[in-house]
């Protein structure tokens, strides 16, 4: 009898302290940041907006959100622009989401039983959903809800 064995497939993204992952589904595309408008009187996580495609897409920093402190944007930053669905699948007002990267992401595929809860995670970072063990590293995943939510909550 065959085994059904469904595969998840994930970018994992490096970040300068953690790695996380994301459905494949949802990356749009990985860039080299340009033409970053600034934006005053946001949270440190809030790096301001570039363009990309003809859209102005805000970007994010995963480590400034946790309270760490970010390293300047430059020509050199690379970041991956998320599709920014929000809850139950509705189109957002901006449509991307921007988030800065330290390292090269990689696609992989992972069966369902490769990814434990890690039980003895302890995560308040307001962009991680939650703690996961695959093969035995701890991985977070990524939050694009919550993005969207604290983009939003700027906005207003």
């Amino acid at each position: 009898m065959a085994v059904d064995t469904q595969l998840i497939k994930c970018v994992i993204l490096t970040l300068r302290k953690e790695n996380v992952i994301v459905p494949n589904a949802l990356v749009a595309e990985i860039i080299s940041v340009k033409d970053l408008e600034d934006s005053e009187d946001t949270p440190a996580w809030f790096l301001g907006k570039m363009s990309w495609r003809g859209a102005e897409v805000p970007l994010l920093s995963f480590e400034a959100a946790s309270g760490d402190k970010m390293n300047k944007v430059n020509l050199n930053t690379q970041a991956v622009v998320l599709y920014a669905v929000g809850k139950d699948g509705e189109v957002t007002e901006n449509p991307y989401l921007g988030l800065v990267m330290s390292g090269v992401p990689h696609v992989s595929r992972f069966a369902r039983e490769q990814i434990i809860t890690d039980v003895d995670a302890v995560e308040d970072h307001p962009m991680v959903a939650q703690k996961v063990r695959i093969n035995g590293a701890s991985v977070s995943i990524l939050d694009v809800d919550a993005m969207v939510e604290m983009v939003a909550d700027i906005a207003a």
